[in-house]
């Protein structure tokens, strides 16, 4: 399958990654980082992993969880005086004007994307362009700046300020809005935890599990294995070059919970089949078994599905009666995937780099055919 799309010039390469049953990886590549590029495309070639730092993030919260400093249902203010007084819009979709929240926003609602914030990249409203006027831009890069979006903000702390001023779309727990949230649970990680949220994240996760190549900002050398994102059109395609190596190079003050990281294939399926193992990585226990099933169990509240099934920590969790039940995974905005499932007991991986989401079918595809290998496998 991989080999298929890199011969019919739909992508320069892609790798996937497996954690089987059995406790073993298998890792399968094709193509280069880039068309034209000798370099071939492997389990340790660097991407743009966008959303599925997410997951990470939560994890991190789980930790905190774990160490009696979170918990599930206090509030976000115990953190966070800046969002003292946030309102929500009466009519969101025509003007800002608000009313007070009624509902206590909580660590719950971060983790699940219920807790009324948004995005600038999920519509054009009245309260994404206050978003943009207040440069509430958590990516690397520029993911299509606008005439009239301000500069963006240079930190969390500044990054909250702003939003507390912003009406919310919902009243927190209502409904399910794509956002900001998970770069929101960054701040109060780092204010739980009394360190910077790339060094807790660092030594509570990255560390211990080994996962040397998932990094907030490229090191020396590190553009080298960098694959090329692309965007594609009816017109063809073109380098993208707002997220470009330079870019994820340039010194990092915003630290996005929600987009941030950089990793490579191997590193991704480690941190997903040490939340498969009960928390462990090799001989490392990083996290309580219990801390491990509580991240990847459906934590919505009861009011709210994600497209008729959960959600668990930054990531959906498959509830029973439907296929894949008890898969708990994420997916990146230029084309990377990973996934794992506690009761086929495997965890997978696929990377590639593309712009819109959706604009090559490979995941849809390779996961097709992992699932025609693995009944294979296990018949």
């Amino acid at each position: 399958m991989l080999d298929r799309y890199v011969a019919e010039g739909k992508l320069p390469g892609a790798t996937v990654g497996l954690r089987l049953p059995d406790g073993s990886d298998a890792f399968l590549q094709a193509g280069t980082l880039d068309y034209g590029s000798p370099v071939a495309m492997d389990r340790d070639s660097l991407f743009r992993i966008y959303s599925m730092t997410k997951p990470i993030t939560g994890a991190a919260a789980a930790l905190l969880i774990e160490d009696g400093r979170l918990s599930l249902d206090q509030p976000v203010t115990d953190f966070l005086p800046e969002f003292a007084r946030l309102s929500v819009a009466t009519d969101p979709e025509h003007g800002l004007d608000a009313r007070p929240a009624q509902t206590v926003m909580t660590m719950r609602h971060l983790l699940t994307h219920t807790s009324g914030l948004t995005y600038t990249i999920t519509g054009d409203g009245p309260v994404q362009k206050a978003y943009r006027r207040a440069g509430i831009f958590p990516f690397t890069g520029d993911l299509g700046g606008s005439p009239g979006d301000g500069p963006k903000v240079a930190d969390l702390d500044e990054m909250a300020r702003r939003l507390g001023e912003i009406p919310l779309l919902t009243e927190p727990g209502a409904a399910m809005n794509y956002s900001v949230s998970l770069d929101v649970m960054g701040l109060v990680i780092q204010r739980a935890s009394g360190m910077p949220f790339p060094t807790f994240v660092q030594r509570r996760l990255l560390d211990p599990i080994g996962m040397d190549d998932t990094v907030w900002q490229l090191r020396g050398g590190d553009s080298r294995r960098l694959a090329e994102v692309h965007s594609y059109s009816d017109s063809g395609r073109r380098v993208e070059t707002t997220a470009s190596a330079a870019a994820y190079s340039a010194p990092v003050s915003l630290y996005a919970g929600g987009a941030g990281l950089v990793s490579s294939t191997r590193d991704y399926l480690d941190f997903l089949s040490m939340l498969l193992d009960g928390g462990r990585a090799g001989r490392v226990q990083v996290m309580k078994p219990g801390t491990a099933a509580m991240i990847h169990s459906d934590i919505l509240p009861p009011e709210v599905d994600f497209e008729g099934s959960g959600y668990g920590f930054g990531g959906y969790v498959v509830r029973p009666g439907r296929p894949r039940a008890g898969e708990y995974g994420w997916s990146g905005a230029a084309g990377t995937v990973g996934w794992m499932d506690p009761n086929r007991r495997y965890s997978g991986v696929i990377m590639a780099q593309f712009f819109p989401y959706g604009a090559v079918r490979i995941a849809r595809d390779v996961r097709a055919a992992i699932g025609q290998d693995m009944a294979a496998l296990t018949a």
